[in-house]
């Protein structure tokens, strides 16, 4: 039995798993606890490790591969040569122990309150902030000191950067 590797459809990894399983197919969709912020608060949801992929196991006996191909929520194998790449099964058992080793934790890239952060573009380019709380989907609420006196702006996420506190 040789493990596949399978991409599909934009956000469909799960129901491409389910069925798969009907068809009595073998999948593996990693699964990882993730801390987001949706309508401007901090919440946890379960995503998807690799979105748009899905491991599927494979033998001579099993369903053929037009079928899994033309299964719903399944765009196509991922190829090289023409060839289905098969996806060493050590890799897959790895990531199943970690996966379960990781359930309960949960990965998070937002700032915590307080957190010390460099404002990396726009107006605000090179000025040290503080991290208040988040402010919608992309932005964040920090604390900019200007003219020493502390001021709250509105900065886009994507506009900040944690500090490296090793070089101290």
């Amino acid at each position: 039995m040789d493990w596949f590797l399978l991409q599909t459809k934009s956000r469909e990894e799960l129901r491409a798993a389910e069925n798969l399983a009907r068809q009595e197919v073998e999948s593996f969709c990693p699964m990882i606890r993730v801390e987001k912020i949706a309508r401007g608060k901090r919440i946890e949801a379960v995503e998807v490790l690799f979105p748009g992929y899905l491991f599927v196991q494979l033998g001579e006996s099993s369903v053929s591969a037009t079928s899994i191909r033309s299964t719903r929520g399944v765009s196509h194998f991922v190829s090289s040569g023409g060839r289905p790449i098969k996806v060493p099964s050590d890799l897959i058992d790895q990531l199943r122990r970690r996966v379960a080793a990781d359930e309960d934790q949960v990965v998070s890239s937002l700032p915590k309150a307080g957190e010390k952060m460099n404002i990396i573009e726009g107006p605000f380019r090179g000025l040290d902030a503080v991290f208040h709380q988040p402010d919608g989907n992309n932005r964040a609420l920090v604390l900019v000191t200007m003219l020493n006196q502390q001021v709250k702006a509105s900065i886009s996420f994507s506009s900040l950067s944690a500090v490296n506190d090793s070089s101290i």
